[in-house]
């Protein structure tokens, strides 16, 4: 009996010991629920971080089936909060970091003769700060790590050479353009520790975000099923997802600040 004891002990010692870990904001829906899928399944484990998780089913469900996904109350804007998950994780390593967390905004609130500055504040900082500020605090936990990747979610929005027309939601617009520069200095940072950044574009993906983007409420939004996204031709979150996954996967120093496509085609700044 104390044989077999010592057996399962080495094995699960030499399992906490290799096991890679992520850690991913904005995990109670869409993207970051399906980073959070993908990775507990491929047997990492996951912090996955929520402003509220008690009120997150999927995700709550999600950490029932898989002992492997930690929940972590995290609002991203919240500095004292970063500082003491930060601090609380601080002697584990952290394989990947990945930036998920963002907002669209109220569409009204940002239109043209109708300008909100308190909702241009609030879009740049869950954006752009948050991603930034995340990324300063857990860089020695990535740095600790084998794998050492950082990932930002951006957008095609935040692409100035792609802009023909005035964007419909032009503060999601400019936080996304601005996230891309404040990650692309992070890369240049961070890379004499070895650390690789990758700024990704996800596609169109069939997600609540993106239906606000096409013009719906909120409200709207959560009900539609069978409005137009021909000019869209979206991915699912499995597709894109793994996508970015597997580009993350194959990112060298070398690509460390690119702006990517979910495939790992490069997009113009």
């Amino acid at each position: 009996m104390l044989r077999l004891i010592t057996l399962v002990a080495a094995v699960l010692f030499a399992y906490s010991a290799t096991a890679k870990s992520v850690l991913i904001t904005g995990s109670n829906r869409g993207l970051g629920l399906e980073f959070v899928t993908q990775y507990a399944a491929m047997g990492w484990d996951v912090i996955a971080t929520s402003r509220s998780p008690e009120d997150d089913d999927d995700l709550q469900a999600l950490a029932t089936a898989h002992r492997n996904i930690t929940i972590e109350q995290l609002d991203v804007t919240d500095l004292d909060g970063i500082t003491a998950l930060a601090e609380k994780y601080r002697s584990t390593p952290i394989d990947v970091l990945i930036n998920n967390a963002g907002m669209f905004g109220d569409r009204p609130r940002q239109t043209w003769g109708a300008l909100d500055r308190d909702l241009f504040q609030q879009v740049m900082d869950v954006n752009v700060f948050a991603p930034l500020k995340i990324s300063e605090a857990f860089a020695p936990h990535v740095a600790a790590s084998g794998t050492k990747k950082i990932a930002v979610i951006s957008s095609t929005a935040g692409s100035i050479a792609s802009v023909r027309n005035p964007p419909g939601a032009p503060y999601y617009a400019i936080s996304k353009a601005a996230v891309n520069m404040a990650m692309r200095g992070a890369a240049m940072r961070l890379k004499k520790q070895g650390i690789s950044v990758a700024i990704f574009m996800p596609g169109a993906v069939d997600t609540r975000m993106l239906r606000e983007a096409v013009g719906l409420t909120q409200e709207e939004a959560e009900a539609a099923t069978d409005y137009d996204y021909k000019r869209f031709q979206p991915l699912t979150t499995e597709e894109s997802i793994s996508q970015m996954i597997s580009t993350l996967n194959a990112l060298s120093l070398d690509q460390s600040g690119d702006f990517l496509n979910y495939d790992g085609r490069t997009i113009p700044w």
